[in-house]
């Protein structure tokens, strides 16, 4: 028999685009868990402990203020991790499931927060996916939304070019999650989405084998052929009946130029990650970049002159 799992939740955690998803929707089509669309819950009770510090490091937030109070800090942890956990719990419940998961992508960009929320009170599944890749689906998301989520939002203020913003995005998610799974190696579980794509079966063992569920070959059957509880989250996901890996090496189509831009923001996070570097050379200096311009106007014009005496 089975043992009885440490933890009745599990939290998916992803840089958006890399996978999440896909991986809450095989979670949620196991007989043992109910995992929701994206709720937000773990990254507002993240904001919820935003604190400002003051003169002599005096922080002003709620766990301060309620310190005053007479509220320990493990009493409002114990509080809010109860309303997160309370409302996955209830969704199970009513889905006649022991078990709960649940998946927010931008909770990434909260995880230093979650950690100290309810980084020892459930299992957590880190989904890694290359950073090219992911920048340029997370380009394709901004685009569909015609939006920054206010977490982008922030990178684009920093870094107007938006596949460098997306890069630099996933470099601080993905070492984030690193420095989250060295810190709880008994309750975080890291797979790549890449593998996950070209053998489902061996990854879901994997996944199953962690949290203590049983596995067999209809669970993913069953999870991509269901699609009754969608809720908020990846569009693209939702509209696939099959795991494909046919999204693998998207990057390689941009540009040489685009390539060496996000490989010098993304390389040493790939490596070690366990990906391979991708090309990259010099910036151009700025009187090389004015003969690109005006070279590339040249061409313009020419075009421009033969569609015009072909007309």
């Amino acid at each position: 028999m089975r043992d009885a799992p440490a933890h009745d939740g599990i939290v998916v955690i992803g840089a958006p685009r890399s996978g999440t998803t896909l991986v809450r929707r095989l979670l949620d089509a196991h007989a043992d868990v109910a995992c929701p669309g994206e709720t937000m819950l773990l990254s507002a009770c993240a904001r919820f402990l935003h604190a400002d510090t003051i003169v002599e490091g005096l922080d002003i937030g709620v766990l301060s203020g309620l310190h005053f109070a007479g509220f320990e800090e493990e009493v409002v942890l114990r509080a809010l991790r109860e309303l997160a956990f309370g409302f996955h719990r209830e969704y199970a419940r009513r889905h006649g499931k022991a078990r709960w998961a649940c998946k927010s992508a931008l909770d990434v960009f909260y995880l230093d927060t979650i950690d100290k929320l309810c980084g020892e009170h459930a299992y957590f599944v880190c989904v890694q996916r290359h950073g090219l890749d992911v920048a340029l689906s997370l380009k394709d998301l901004c685009e569909a939304n015609e939006a920054y989520l206010s977490e982008i939002h922030a990178y684009i203020q920093r870094y107007p070019r938006p596949l460098e913003a997306f890069c630099h995005a996933w470099v601080d998610a993905t070492r984030a999650m690193h420095a989250f799974a060295q810190r709880h190696p008994d309750n975080v579980l890291t797979i790549k989405y890449e593998d996950l794509v070209v053998d489902p079966a061996a990854v879901t063992g994997k996944i199953a084998e962690f949290l203590g569920l049983d596995w067999t070959p209809e669970w993913i059957e069953r999870a991509m052929r269901g699609t009754a509880s969608v809720g908020l989250g990846d569009w693209k996901t939702y509209a696939k009946s099959a795991i494909a890996a046919d999204s693998l090496g998207r990057w390689k189509t941009l540009s040489e130029d685009a390539i060496s831009m996000m490989g010098r923001i993304c390389n040493d996070t790939l490596v070690a990650c366990g990906y391979e570097p991708v090309p990259t050379r010099a910036p151009r200096s700025p009187a090389e970049a004015r003969r690109r311009y005006e070279m590339r106007l040249k061409v313009r014009r020419v075009r421009g002159s033969i569609a015009s005496d072909g007309g």
